[in-house]
């Protein structure tokens, strides 16, 4: 494993300011003595050599804002440079995903590693996972190396999982900031000291505009911060018990479509998007279960198309509404969506979030069996794929995203006009 080194820059003043290095730091609630048993096997057990010379802080939530700070106390080994420590934790929302952490708790974790003068902060999400395979060694190296301030994920995933990443969140952000992120939204990133208070002040702006996510590429993009990946062992599996799709969709693609209207004047300016540098040593893809199930998928579109008309004609023009009728009226078998048509529902639908065309929920709501059509047709299209040849057909709608961006310029500008 390399070993991960501070250069002379990256460790001036840490000793001064709160001799610590590193803060890793936990984004959901977690047990800390399971903490405790797996980052100090991961830190100072055999494969954590490189963290031996760096001054470590592992922080995690332990008390909220409603409760007494509790004697949980700093745990330091004798003689061991690795540090435990809570820190609070807003209170959230209980209607909030579990394992989706909000903006305010990143804003902790920032505030803390201001604090203790880090030259760099992991931040791990959803699980332990990330602490219990190859990560923070390929994650750090070049955030410390000063390569990049913004080091992402490339997770390896089979070719159905993380469909809404795929679909939207991925390719909408790469349109929208120019920027090849595979993984925007991804539960665990590095990034340099120099980025902190920067992002400190975004999170208290974006809570004060009620803003609930954090999204770690696009602030990058806004900034134009060096932005890496790195291909890692890491798989998250969260729990989906008692979530069901459209609350998913309400928390995640809301938010999403949220930060577009507050960055308009930004992303309006971009066209085409660049790759971002990529290191690590690709990871094979995990084993393809069984081929999904679409029936249930196209049945709820075709119900949503039977009982959203109404609903999608507000939202959608009439062009997007006859391919839809088409859809609807397709046998299982030949049941295809085309790229230009998602592309056009997504940024339609966006710009409803945006003029409130109606409730939120609801416009989030008429937009899931729209999702599960798309979803149904990509599962139709790759049942047969390689890995390799699904990740192509993800790029191929990547690039629709883009190909499709000046359709949601105009009607961003002139939302009164509908496009034939």
């Amino acid at each position: 494993m390399a070993k991960v080194e501070l250069s002379e820059d990256t460790g001036t003043g840490t000793e001064v300011v709160a001799a610590t290095d590193l803060l890793i730091a936990v984004a959901v609630p977690v047990d800390p003595g399971q903490l405790r048993e797996v980052a100090t096997q991961a830190l100072q057990g055999p494969g954590g050599e490189s963290f031996s010379a760096l001054r470590t802080v592992v922080a995690f939530p332990g008390v909220t804002a409603q409760e007494p700070t509790a004697e949980v106390g700093t745990d330091q080994a004798s003689g061991s440079s690795l540090q435990f420590r809570p820190y609070t934790l807003p209170p959230g929302s209980p209607s909030r995903i579990p394992w989706l952490a909000e903006a305010s708790t990143y804003q902790a974790i920032f505030a803390l590693a201001k604090e203790l003068g880090v030259s760099a902060c992991a931040v791990i999400g959803f699980d332990l996972a990330a602490l219990q395979s190859n990560f923070l060694t390929p994650m750090l190296a070049p955030v410390l190396e000063k390569r990049c301030e913004l080091s992402m994920p490339l997770y390896a995933q089979g070719k159905f999982d993380g469909l809404l990443n795929s679909s939207i969140l991925a390719p909408l952000t790469r349109a929208l900031y120019g920027r090849r992120v595979r993984f925007p939204f991804a539960p665990d990133f590095c990034l340099s000291a120099k980025m902190i208070p920067e992002l400190e002040t975004a999170l208290q702006r974006a809570a004060a505009q009620g803003q609930l996510l954090f999204w770690p590429s696009t602030e990058a993009a806004l900034r134009d911060c060096g932005v890496c990946q790195v291909h890692v062992e890491t798989r998250h599996v969260p729990a989906a018990d008692g979530v069901d799709l459209a609350t998913v969709l309400a928390q995640t693609v809301g938010p999403l479509f949220a930060e577009m209207n507050n960055n308009a004047p930004l992303w309006q300016r971009v066209r085409g998007s660049q790759p971002v540098t990529t290191s690590g040593v690709m990871v094979a893809s995990p084993p393809d279960g069984p081929n999904a199930d679409t029936t249930p998928m196209l049945e709820t579109f075709q119900l949503g198309f039977r009982n959203l008309q109404e609903v999608w004609s507000l939202v959608l023009p009439p062009v997007s509404l006859l391919d839809l009728k088409r859809l609807a009226r397709t046998s299982v078998d030949r049941f295809h969506m085309p790229d230009e048509l998602w592309v056009r529902i997504v940024y339609d639908f966006a710009l409803a979030y945006r003029l409130r065309t109606l409730s939120r929920t609801h416009l989030l709501g008429a937009l899931t069996p729209l999702y599960l059509g798309w979803v149904a047709s990509y599962a139709l299209e790759v049942s047969n794929a390689t890995p390799a040849e699904a990740e192509q057909r993800l790029e191929k709608l990547a690039r629709a995203y883009e190909d499709g961006k000046p359709y949601l310029l105009s009607r961003w500008r002139w939302p009164d006009r509908f496009n034939p």
